[in-house]
């Protein structure tokens, strides 16, 4: 079965093996908020052999506050009719989405056929229901939804904010420069955090909202001043769009473990921030927890950091700027290409069995010439 995914953080969700209707129910800024009574109902596929146990459905949601205390809205969940989770209360608070895992026995699939997810508030619910994300996946392929989320929000990775800062102690936020950015270093997923550092000494750190619409953080200009940093999505499209090349970077990289480089995928970095001298240092996190920090050259050229992917531990990573590459591509400001030519550089699990073999062979050696010297001295 394909994985299941409505993203609300759009007026028009965004979906993937998913079909979306709705009653007392409105998009809000960047969830689906419920009334009382309210139904949300996601049609899916299910293929002829069906699904093997069971499958997984998330939910991320919050109930809004009544005042400064807890909300009400409790929710039902059923699947082709059948209920899943009756009166579900969703807990934290009402201050932050909170993710809800339910299970599907597969008996209540139908194989062949569209099924049907069905969310439905109270009648007697007091406050809203705030709807993020609705995932669906079958229970052996694990964070299959998030994956398939995660792959179709990077096909619109191009992101616009109007940003605002506020001095230590101020009351009132100040218009500051609009951030345009893409980042896309082969993981498939948009960024969580990004640090920046140009080389007036001007610098910020942000934190981005788990559906992109905004971003918090700190900044600091060029005469060392700090301030508060927020910024709120503007626009958002497919890479490249109409951003100025100029100030966008492709490179192509290596990654360094096991006593030597390896060649890696392309990396491209847009950032717009407002700022007029050159990026020295950019670090990221991307939605699937995989981070990377760089040392840019002068000129913007190369740089050199590490970069960890989620899981694995971390490596070196370097690159050169995809068009300071020579006319035949023999070598990179890196250093030379690997005597493998253009095939892939074998994993750190190869190198070791290729170090194994060796030392293998080494032995068998040393024991021919063993029983060759014994032999000529009986």
């Amino acid at each position: 079965m394909q994985p299941v995914f409505v993203d609300f953080s759009t007026a028009v969700p965004r979906t993937g093996n998913a079909v979306v209707s709705t009653e007392r129910a409105g998009f809000a800024r960047d969830h689906l908020a419920l009334d009382a009574g309210a139904t949300v109902t996601v049609e899916f596929d299910v293929p002829p052999e069906g699904v093997v146990d069971e499958l997984t459905v998330k939910v991320r949601a919050l109930v809004s506050k009544l005042g400064a205390r807890p909300g009400f809205a409790p929710l039902d969940v059923a699947v082709n009719s059948e209920a899943v989770a009756g009166a579900y209360r969703i807990p934290g608070g009402g201050d932050i989405p909170q993710q809800v895992v339910l299970a599907v026995p597969a008996e209540l699939l139908v194989p062949g056929a569209t099924n049907s997810l069905t969310l439905r508030t109270s009648a007697d619910a007091r406050s809203h229901l705030w709807l993020y994300r609705v995932l669906a996946e079958p229970v052996w392929d694990r964070d299959g939804a998030e994956r398939a989320w995660l792959a179709d929000s990077a096909g619109r990775s191009l992101l616009t904010y109007r940003t605002d800062r506020r001095a230590p102690g101020a009351q009132e936020w100040e218009p500051a420069a609009p951030w345009r950015l893409h980042l896309d270093s082969g993981e498939g997923a948009m960024p969580a955090r990004i640090d920046w550092r140009v080389r007036s000494g001007a610098e910020a750190s942000v934190e981005f909202a788990l559906e992109l619409t905004t971003f918090y953080g700190h900044t600091r200009d060029a005469d060392g001043r700090w301030y508060e940093l927020r910024g709120t999505l503007t626009d958002r499209r497919a890479f490249p769009g109409d951003c100025d090349p100029a100030a966008t970077r492709t490179f192509s990289t290596e990654a360094g473990w096991g006593g030597r480089w390896h060649r890696g995928g392309p990396l491209t970095i847009h950032l717009a921030a407002g700022e007029d001298t050159p990026f020295e240092r950019i670090a990221w996190t991307d939605q699937r927890a995989c981070s990377a920090s760089i040392g840019l050259t002068g000129d913007g050229g190369s740089f050199l950091g590490w970069s960890q992917r989620v899981n694995e531990g971390p490596v070196g990573y370097r690159g050169e700027s995809a068009g300071a590459k020579t006319a035949a591509g023999a070598k990179t400001a890196a250093g030379p290409k690997t005597a493998a030519g253009d095939r892939p550089e074998p994993g750190p699990l190869s190198a070791e069995l290729d170090q194994l073999g060796r030392a293998v062979a080494d032995l068998a050696d040393a024991a021919v010439k063993s029983l060759g010297l014994l032999f000529r001295t009986s």
